[in-house]
């Protein structure tokens, strides 16, 4: 009996039949009971022949398939990941608890060398425990609580102080200026501070954070009576290469992001760095001057970036253009962010050294929309836990934000209370990765690896469901399958699940700095799972990858149909020229930069991606499970095919 049902496909007038040029991803399909069906691969959208290329057995795709589709336990090994360890913050207690599970549990099915891989150590280890936050009617004097009126949606940055248990109190705004402060000073104590919200930044959601985790170390500078944007005071005018720092801003999509500047131009070649707070540092290279105007490239940890100043004297502007096509502007001083001296005048820092020396409880800033978007602080991974500053910031939904501030400035008598019980552990902590494999029978040199992040954020609320234990999950179930269909490949399937995804990719790039070159060689793909709760839909391919992968994923087509979709769940492999076209922020991307075939999944399917990712949205109930047990299928079939096909994965047009 064939694997493939007779399909014929259908379409009402003026709907589309491929995903070629069409608006909508999904496509009419029925059901035809004849046997002559032929199987097919989805090539750009389009149905074609299967690749005349010898992958696995046919019989062994036909009990992965089965095992997969009818006896899945991806739901349950999403429920361990979630709701036993969620969520699953890079070097926490929880983390490290669901990646012993995850190792014991790739050694219970049979796996190989299922083990722990370090890839690095951080200074302080941040556990989130179970946080509230609540508005409350103030106590009437009878001895009774205030009545509550409103429990909030919030977050904090990971790797930041919280409370010493509930901590209450009335909300104030924070003054415009001093003569502001002076009319309402003493009553900042013990107080939750209101910051002005920013509805309208470009950064969106993300800028957010970024802002959080800034404001944090201002203030701490702050209280240490450290000036983080004083101009300096230039008497007579110098050439640029009389000093070779310069101190100034990343325009974030409107959210400026301190930044500095370090150039040598008297070094032949020209040698310097630059930092962007809480984003990269790096060197730069192929400086080049033209009068006023210098242009370098700066190497970085999303890759490199190509940067061009002028200056005017003591300024210089610019633009950073990035690879990925982004431009951001960016605007230096010379001594710019000069330390040693209190806030003058009536500046914002002066007026944030005000109410910092009142003792506020803390302050609480708004969201862009109803999601609470969580990071981290800054410099997370050498910071000690002494050295973590003491003033809390919460970011609230932005309909909590709008209900305090409209029920204070209407007189309400409220309270603003938060239970942040953050557990700050000096280290070292070590960081690792979960690696297990099935050994090839022939070429057990040959890798291929199927993978997903296994870390999340933290924020109140989230399980770190979709970002990521669903490839967690795929990944597990896929070699559950193969496993259970006693699936023996020719090469070595190796299954890994990273850590430090979420702070830069650091479980993938530790791993890839590992291999030697040999062993970078051997390894004819990585796949990895990490866009959310939709299934596998398909992945950019190089033209000459194309054929092996249109055959490795053709079985897994015409086999997973979505009643809620009306649509099968196919996979479509996408041509894109001379190479990958794909982007860098995932695990995939340190194979590519390194010669190795890296590929990240498209998710294809109903899920809202960013409604979940990094908020308080990713549980447990987002997931779906139709979408998850074809993308765990999927990389069973895909795994096996390539572990026994001809060659490796083609990386040049040659060696087709």
């Amino acid at each position: 009996m064939s694997l493939y049902p007779r399909m014929t496909i259908a379409a009402l007038a003026g709907t589309c039949i491929t995903l070629v040029g069409c608006a909508s991803t999904t496509y009419s399909i029925e059901l035809n009971a004849s046997d002559d069906f032929e199987p097919f691969a989805v090539v750009d959208g389009q149905e074609v022949d299967v690749p005349d290329i010898q992958m696995g057995e046919e019989d062994a795709v036909a009990q992965i398939i089965e095992e997969g589709k009818h006896n899945s336990h991806i739901m349950e090994t999403l429920a361990v990941l979630t709701t036993d360890h969620g969520p699953r913050l890079t070097g926490s207690t929880n983390l490290w608890n669901a990646q012993n599970w995850a190792r014991d549990y790739f050694e219970e099915l049979g796996l190989d060398k299922s083990e722990l891989q370090q890839w690095g150590v951080i200074a302080t280890r941040f556990d989130r425990g179970d946080s509230t936050g609540r508005v409350l009617l103030a106590p009437d004097g009878s001895g009774d609580e205030g009545k509550e009126l409103r429990q909030m949606q919030f977050s904090t940055l990971s790797w930041s102080r919280g409370t010493d248990g509930p901590l209450g109190g009335q909300v104030i705004s924070l003054p415009d200026s001093l003569e502001e402060y002076e009319a309402h000073k003493g009553r900042f104590a013990d107080r939750w501070i209101l910051l002005d919200p920013n509805y309208t930044g470009k950064g969106g959601i993300r800028s957010v954070g970024y802002q959080m985790r800034n404001r944090m170390d201002q203030r701490h500078e702050i209280r240490e009576n450290i000036t983080e944007t004083k101009a300096a005071a230039v008497s007579e005018p110098t050439s640029p290469t009389d000093s070779n720092e310069w101190n100034g801003t990343f325009d974030y999509h409107g959210s400026p992001v301190p930044a500095t500047l370090t150039f040598d131009e008297s070094a032949s070649p020209v040698t310097g760095t630059m930092t962007i707070t809480g984003f990269s540092e790096g060197p730069i290279s192929d400086f080049t001057r033209e009068g006023d105007t210098i242009n370098f490239q700066w190497k970085h940890s999303m890759g490199s970036s190509k940067i061009e100043l002028t200056f005017d004297g003591d300024s210089a502007t610019g633009i950073s253009h990035s690879s990925s096509g982004n431009n951001f502007n960016l605007a230096f001083s010379r001594g710019a962010n000069d330390d040693g001296d209190a806030p003058q005048g009536d500046s914002p820092e002066a007026v944030m050294a005000a109410v910092l020396s009142e003792n506020p409880n803390g302050f609480i800033s708004s969201s862009m929309d109803e999601r609470v978007w969580t990071t981290s602080a800054n410099k997370w991974r050498s910071r000690k836990a002494s050295d973590y500053p003491k003033d809390i910031e919460i970011n609230v939904r932005q309909s909590d934000f709008d209900y305090i501030s409209a029920r204070a400035h209407e007189g309400v008598d409220i309270l603003v209370e938060f239970d942040l019980p953050h557990k700050l552990t000096e280290g070292p902590i070590p960081t690792y990765n979960v690696i297990a494999e099935i050994t090839g029978t022939e070429k057990p040199d040959e890798v291929v690896i199927i993978s997903g992040h296994i870390d999340s954020w933290d924020g109140p609320g989230s399980l770190g469901t979709t970002d990521n234990a669903t490839g967690t999950a795929v990944t597990i179930e896929a070699a559950r399958i193969l496993t259970a269909a006693g699936i023996k490949p020719k090469r070595t399937i190796r299954f890994a699940l990273w850590s430090g995804e979420e702070q830069g990719l650091l479980g993938s790039k530790g791993y890839v700095k590992s291999l030697s070159q040999d062993q970078q060689d051997r390894i004819s793909a990585t796949f990895v799972d990490d866009g959310g709760t939709n299934y596998e839909g398909g992945i950019p391919a190089a033209d000459f990858m194309v054929d092996y992968l249109a055959a490795a994923t053709a079985p897994i087509n015409g086999q997973f149909y979505s009643e809620i979709d009306e649509a099968y769940m196919n996979v479509n492999i996408r041509p894109t020229g001379d190479k990958i076209n794909t982007h860098k922020g995932s695990d995939h991307a340190p194979f590519n930069q390194h010669g190795m075939p890296g590929f990240f999944w498209d998710e294809v399917g109903r899920a809202d991606y960013q409604h979940t990712w990094h908020t308080q949205n990713d549980t447990f109930e987002e997931a779906i499970e139709e979408y998850l047990i074809q993308s765990a299928t999927n990389a069973a079939v895909l795994a096996y095919n390539l572990a026994n096909a001809p060659d490796l994965l083609p990386r040049s047009a040659d060696d087709e």
